[in-house]
């Protein structure tokens, strides 16, 4: 959150360096590695984005990075809602245009699938808001009860829960008229 009262190009400031670019970095963890941070931008919505690097040098080498940032509310004025993607938690929107960009949400509506719960109705209710006006309303916040039930069917499925799926608009259309 720190990273939106900043100006861009100052949020790397806010960050001590990894120990590879500075061994004695207060990020390092008693020399055996680090925890640190980086700051990047969304060069679409222009939302900051905060990786997060652990990096253990004992047996088994851990390196790996964490990402945190904000989903947009909306899909930009003039963006058209083409496809929707799905995979390892993560959910995504592609515009008409080609471009990918998190699947708009708000706070309290986190998206999910595979279970009888809320996310799931979340997702339903957003999917649907958007077939119904043909990829037009992109604005995240659509009631639980404006869920079709076909895709709420899906959305809690476990088949939408497994490896990677995409699905277009007229995919989502089809969901719904059968």
């Amino acid at each position: 959150m720190h990273c939106t009262l900043v100006e861009p190009t100052k949020i790397p400031a806010l960050f001590h360096p990894c120990v590879t670019e500075d061994p004695s970095s207060p990020s390092a963890i008693s020399g055996s590695g680090c925890l640190c941070r980086r700051t990047f931008y969304d060069p679409e919505f222009g939302l900051p984005v905060v990786g997060e690097h652990f990096k253990h040098r004992g047996e088994g080498g851990t390196d790996q990075w964490s990402y945190t940032t904000y989903a947009p509310l909306e899909l930009r004025p003039d963006d058209v809602f083409s496809r929707f993607h799905t995979g390892r938690g993560l959910f995504w929107a592609r515009t008409d245009k080609g471009v990918l960009s998190f699947l708009p949400q708000r706070n309290a509506l986190g998206y999910e699938i595979g279970y009888n719960g809320g996310g799931p109705h979340a997702l339903a209710a957003y999917l649907t808001q958007v077939v119904t006006t043909d990829g037009q309303h992109t604005t995240a916040g659509a009631q639980y009860e404006d869920a079709h039930p076909a895709i709420l069917a899906w959305t809690q499925s476990k088949a939408a829960d497994r490896g990677t799926n995409e699905l277009s608009l007229s995919d989502l259309k089809a969901m719904m008229q059968s």
